[in-house]
């Protein structure tokens, strides 16, 4: 029996969804963490009776839901109950140590007998996991790998991850990595987080040698609360190898991964930049400009087969089809943005539909002549969509795409998978992308900019090597521009000198008495800086845009060298705002930590839960 570990984990992200404009993306922008837990299961928490019903019952959990579809538990039904309680119980959690979340599972098996649930699946309206173009709460299977990759023999690994909008007041999740009759091959891995829930992620390892079977399974229970919701729970679990035909001794194997996109192509400077209806004229590894309702990221690679398998071509044009046709298959894998300073995430789509569509990635799924090398290639035009959900957000954000391969040898079919991501606490993708930042600009066109010259020029006609002024330097030389375009409703101010300026919400403009302010922070009645000195906004409103938005930085590295803090700083038609570094600067401070005691920052029913929490060894 494995000793509980207990220990912090702060983990960094690698991908960053700029809203607004955005400069220096190289420097990573500062995540939240509340109380982060998380440590191993122990079988001997269950006793041989209650081991053998809660085998049992997942059994039979297992014959009613289905791999890859997520659920809630109809905690009405004792089996199910039972299991959730089980889970728990390997976990270390009980109602002696977690008095208000075993209430709050218990009210919710309350709730659910009132309404007359009968054993088996919850009703879908109950389930109310569709998803929408906002975005949504997630809890996905990252990984499930049966060592197809690796140079260990019987090296499974198994990785749950969830995120809530807005972060979670509480959120329990597990991984556990078993055969396909539910037998463990590994300890049940968790972990908790008390004000926490952007991105939470846990792995669990499965020796395969511990079974004779063929199929293997990887499971995640959750247990959550958020400030807009009572307590919740989902299941989902997911199943790979021999899927039908005689067993073959022959493990597949899995080699030469390539990954054409996104790469950094452009720059050498370890990011990926992909400018999103964005020109950064010198920035720019990807130009995808033109998408107006969702974040566009090209894919781009291929995976071969070293064993005796191949992909199966059969297989795969059944799925493609049935995606077309709109079957749903679960089994298709999936492609996610996960938004880890700010919680919440987007699934790809079609950009029309509110639906996530695996068969735009399946689409551009080809197969080589003698099926051992399995290409994909989502580039240009075809680059895949995510929901408009995550196009506005300034965060940071994770990439993961679990890529389902369906092989075949000998007629024994099997289901294998590789995973892309850039999260930190996932131990073993198969590729690690590289950080990329999606960028956008920031003041319409028709902006008038004062120049160094004495005369002002409109933003639009502003080039790399033009030279600008402020109150700080009589002349900042223009280092970079761009150009694009601006689909959520734009600041409007307007000051008592009969000044008027449309900038996108998180545009910096100079306050007098709270510095450098977002726009969307603006209040009438606010003094701002101005070329005439301070002046009071008369009015501030959102307006749509249809047109060009533009932004500048300014300051060669010997200017900055003379300037101050947040002095980076442009006469936008007589206003003070910031440029495009100040922007970044000002986008992470609103990102920072919260801080302060725990306690006050937990709603009371939770406060028992997270003290006894700290006395868990």
């Amino acid at each position: 029996m494995m000793r509980m570990r207990r220990y912090l984990v702060l983990a960094g992200t690698g991908l960053s969804l700029l809203s607004g404009c955005t400069s220096n993306p190289q420097e990573s922008t500062p995540e939240f963490h509340g109380r982060n837990q998380q440590g191993l299961g122990e079988p001997g928490r269950l006793s041989r009776a209650e081991w053998t019903t809660y085998l049992s019952d997942q059994k039979y959990l297992h014959s009613i839901a289905k791999p890859d579809v997520r659920i809630r538990l109809n905690l009405a039904d004792p089996a199910q109950h039972r299991f959730a309680l089980s889970r728990l119980k390997l976990a270390g959690k009980t109602p002696e140590n977690s008095p208000y979340l075993f209430k709050a599972l218990e009210q919710r098996r309350q709730d659910q007998v009132a309404r007359g649930y009968a054993p088996g699946l919850l009703p879908p309206e109950a389930n109310s996991l569709v998803g929408t173009a906002d975005r949504q709460e997630m809890h996905l299977i990252e990984e499930a790998s049966t060592g197809e990759t690796t140079a260990v023999a019987n090296d499974g690994l198994g990785t749950a991850s969830s995120t809530f909008p807005g972060g979670a007041i509480y959120t329990y999740v597990d991984t556990s990595y078993s055969d396909s009759s539910g037998n463990a091959l590994g300890d049940l891995a968790w972990r908790e987080e008390f004000d926490g829930g952007y991105n939470v992620t846990i792995n669990a390892t499965g020796n395969l040698a511990l079974t004779t079977l063929k199929r293997y399974r990887v499971s995640s229970y959750k247990v959550e609360e958020s400030a807009g919701q009572n307590v919740m729970d989902s299941y989902i679990f997911t199943e790979m190898g021999v899927e039908g035909g005689p067993v073959v001794n022959e493990a597949p194997r899995l080699g030469g991964l390539t990954v054409l996109a996104p790469l950094d192509v452009a720059f050498n400077d370890n990011l990926i930049s992909v400018c999103l209806n964005r020109t950064w004229t010198q920035d720019c590894d990807y130009d995808l400009t033109g998408n107006l309702n969702s974040v566009k990221l090209p894919l781009q690679g291929s995976i071969s087969v070293t064993s005796s398998h191949v992909f199966d071509d059969a297989v795969i044009t059944q799925l493609k089809a049935d995606l077309n046709s709109g079957v749903a298959r679960p089994d298709a894998g999936h492609l996610k943005l996960i938004l880890t300073n700010t919680g919440g995430g987007c699934d790809v789509t079609d950009g029309n539909t509110l639906v996530g569509k695996m068969n735009q990635f399946w689409n551009r799924v080809t197969l080589s002549t003698d099926k051992k090398t399995f290409s994909w290639d989502l580039t240009g035009t075809n680059a895949a969509f995510f929901d408009d959900g995550c196009r506005q957000m300034q965060d940071s954000a994770k990439l993961t795409a679990l890529i389902s391969l369906p092989l075949i040898s000998a007629g024994t079919k099997y289901r294998s998978s590789i995973t892309l991501s850039n999260d930190p606490a996932a131990v073993r993708p198969d590729y690690v992308f590289k950080k990329i930042t999606v960028t956008n600009s920031c003041l319409a066109e028709g902006t008038e900019i004062a120049m160094a010259e004495g005369k002002p020029a409109a933003i639009e006609s502003l080039k790399a090597g033009d030279h600008v002024t402020n109150p700080y330097n009589p002349s900042l030389t223009i280092m970079d521009t761009a150009v694009g375009i601006e689909t959520t409703p734009m600041v409007r101010i307007h000051d008592e000198a009969g000044r008027s300026l449309l900038m996108t919400e998180m545009h910096p403009i100079q306050a007098v008495a709270r510095g450098m302010v977002q726009a969307r922070d603006l209040r009438t009645g606010d003094l701002v800086m101005t070329r005439t000195g301070p002046s009071k906004l008369t009015a501030v409103t959102r307006e749509a845009f249809t047109g060009k938005v533009y932004n500048v930085k300014v300051g060669s590295k010997t200017e900055k060298a003379l300037l101050g803090e947040d002095q980076t700083a442009v006469y936008a038609n007589g206003f003070l705002v910031g440029d495009g570094q100040i922007q970044k600067k000002y986008e992470a401070i609103a990102q920072q930590p919260k801080t302060g005691d725990m306690l006050a920052r937990l709603p009371s029913r939770w406060h028992r839960d997270y003290q006894l929490s700290l006395q868990r060894k």
